[in-house]
């Protein structure tokens, strides 16, 4: 497994409802349940931008706590920064189904499956294709995101008994 600490490199941790959009080199990481992350990277200009958003829909003035406005923010910005409208690359994780690992009573999505819809949605519309992703299922994940070079890790969080 890859040492993913470098002491080169500005270490940040995203909290839920927050974004990262650096032209300097970082290391970024965050701890996703049913909340997801989506990461952008230009290859072109080696800027990179992350998101850890927590419900589907909404607007900004409420901050970054939402899938839709806050990746459709994260372009806009991507693209000012860049220079470019559009190119870049996307990684999509998260969305998995921890609030209710059981099983769901009713047949309503899980909050997990909403935010992967809207984010899937938003991306589309937004004329980018996924690079790679990880999603769903019961497990929480970890990653790890390096700005600068669009790289991403991932370690599935470990089954705990309640």
């Amino acid at each position: 497994m890859k040492n993913l600490v470098d002491a080169q490199l500005n270490n940040v941790f995203l909290k839920p409802g927050d974004v990262y959009i650096s032209r300097s080199p970082a290391l970024v990481s965050t701890v996703l349940g049913s909340c997801i992350s989506v990461t952008l990277y230009s290859s072109e200009t080696r800027v990179g931008a992350m998101c850890h958003a927590l419900l589907p829909s909404g607007s900004l003035e409420e901050g970054f706590r939402y899938v839709d406005s806050t990746v459709a923010y994260l372009y806009a910005k991507l693209c000012v920064i860049t220079g470019r409208s559009g190119g870049f690359e996307a990684k999509l994780f998260g969305g998995a189904d921890v609030l209710n690992p059981g099983g769901r009573l009713n047949r309503a999505p899980s909050v997990g499956r909403q935010n992967i819809t809207a984010a899937m949605h938003v991306i589309e519309k937004l004329g980018l294709s996924l690079s790679a992703s990880d999603t769903s299922g019961d497990r929480g994940r970890k990653i790890f995101f390096y700005s600068n070079t669009g790289e991403v890790f991932l370690r599935q969080v470990k089954k705990t008994v309640r």
